[in-house]
Parts: structure tokens; sequence; C-alpha cells
């Protein structure tokens, strides 16, 4: 992953071996301005494994075209 890298769906930037494409989208919450980068808003992503288990995840969205930025496991499950 590039240091400031943008994804298109945020589970792209999840490591590969979590096989994140697998994962059905549950929730969506947008949570206000993040503090880095600059405009960009923070959101939580609830996804459901294959398992059944959920997974919460955290990206920030870049404001002018919807790519998402540092997708990682949120510290909130």
């Amino acid at each position: 992953m590039e240091p400031f890298e943008l994804w298109d769906e945020p589970w792209e930037g999840l490591p590969e071996e979590d096989e994140a494409w697998t994962w059905e989208l549950v929730e969506e919450i947008e949570d206000g301005k993040s503090r880095f980068p600059p405009g960009y808003k923070r959101w939580y992503l609830t996804y459901r494994k294959p398992s059944g288990q959920r997974i919460r995840i955290s990206a920030d969205r870049e404001p002018r075209d919807g790519r998402w930025f540092n997708p990682h496991p949120s510290s909130i499950q």
C-alpha cells in the first residue's frame, strides 16, 4: 500500500489474505470530519463475512470523487 493510496471500495485497501471481496456490506455510517486528511469524512462500514461473523471497518472518504483512504478494522467492534 502506498503512503496515501486511495481505493474505489474500502475493502480493497485491506490485506489480500482477509479475502474482503467476499464480504457483504451490511451498514454504512458517516461519522463527521476526519482529523487527517483535511476535508475527508470518517465512515464506519459493517460487513458480514461468509462465516457469518461481522466486522466493522473504519475509513476516510475523499469528498470530491468518493474514494477511500486508510481502511482498517475499527477499534469499535
